[in-house]
């Protein structure tokens, strides 16, 4: 490594670094307020019973068993969840009972996944 050609790149003491424009620093805090605005509203608890486009077949993981409901915290309270997992297994005339959760298994704005089995005849 050259030493000489080194020292020539470094900046002399009394220098002042380059600035940063207004504008970058503006548009960098507003990417992070809509990132935080993202991620503090949550959507509607829904069932996980997602199909590919075009497809009849489901992939989510809720079946008429055990109920897979996703949902943000901030977005839903716990009992329009078990609302909706009770609807759900009213459909086969039967009770809906907790069987855990599970987190980032769903979509992004609805991170939590929590299981109801289907009780009851």
């Amino acid at each position: 490594m050259d030493l000489e050609h080194s020292r020539a790149t470094l900046p002399a003491a009394g220098d002042t670094p380059p600035r940063v424009s207004g504008r970058g620093w503006r548009q960098a805090a507003a990417l992070v307020v809509m990132a935080f605005g993202l991620c503090s509203c949550g959507s509607a608890p829904f069932v996980d019973a997602r199909r590919e486009a075009g497809q009849k077949t489901e992939v989510g993981v809720s079946t008429p068993d055990r109920v897979a409901i996703c949902y943000s915290s901030r977005g839903a309270a716990p009992r329009d969840v078990l609302a909706l997992a009770k609807a759900e297994c009213a459909k086969t005339n039967r009770t809906a009972v907790f069987d855990g959760q599970d987190e980032f298994r769903c979509v992004l704005l609805a991170p939590t996944r929590a299981f109801f089995k289907c009780v009851g005849g």
